[in-house]
């Protein structure tokens, strides 16, 4: 399907330019066997470690009992992922539909990261008003917040006084995405194109 493997770890990848698919067959430390996580990670954040901004586990933990059985457990839990990979690619191919799909979801808390990434997505879809009323969700002050909490409401409110310029606000964001993509170990990308997830792993290094 063209995914790559993270180096030597469970987790596969795949690059649409501004957003990476993560499969993960998460181990346990308590017994030998796997879970399933699949979700989409907004490269608009930036940050070197992988997260789960959309979606999480898919599947329960698969206990390996011996060779022939958790064969065909990796196999089932293999499909799934398959599906699931396919799911966010007719999902996300240009980020006016990932506006539209936080749009139509229900109300999130305040404070919740969903809200930010919905502000991004609908600056970057022409949608200015409602970006501004996810920011506002974001910004919500926390009593005793942590210091990662507010330097992201600092950040975030920064974007959000940008947000009613879309030309400019896809600049700002098209550079968090390639910093981001360098922290991430991903290939430099010299042109971010939002209104298209150009599936890039035919450079990666697969080794």
């Amino acid at each position: 399907m063209g995914l790559f493997q993270k180096g030597r770890s469970r987790t596969w990848l795949e690059d649409h330019g501004w957003w990476v698919c993560v499969v993960e067959f998460q181990p346990s430390g308590w017994s030998r066997g796997s879970y399933l996580n699949v979700g989409c990670m907004w490269l608009w954040c930036e940050k070197g470690y992988l997260s789960f901004d959309e979606g999480s586990r898919v599947e329960s933990f698969s206990k390996f009992q011996d060779h022939e059985q958790f064969e065909n457990e990796a196999l089932r839990l293999a499909v799934r992922a398959a599906e699931e990979v396919e799911r966010y690619r007719l999902l996300f191919p240009t980020v006016r539909r990932v506006c539209e799909f936080y749009l139509e979801r229900p109300v999130m808390a305040p404070g919740h990261w969903q809200n930010f990434h919905a502000a991004v997505a609908c600056a970057m879809a022409g949608k200015p008003d409602d970006a501004v009323r996810f920011f506002d969700q974001f910004l919500v002050p926390q009593i005793d917040g942590p210091e990662w909490l507010i330097l992201a409401q600092a950040d975030a409110q920064r974007l959000k006084e940008l947000s009613a310029h879309t030309v400019e606000f896809r600049a700002a964001v098209a550079g968090r995405v390639r910093r981001a993509r360098e922290l991430q170990k991903l290939p430099p990308s010299m042109v971010v194109d939002f209104d298209i997830a150009t599936r890039n792993w035919e450079n990666q290094d697969r080794k």
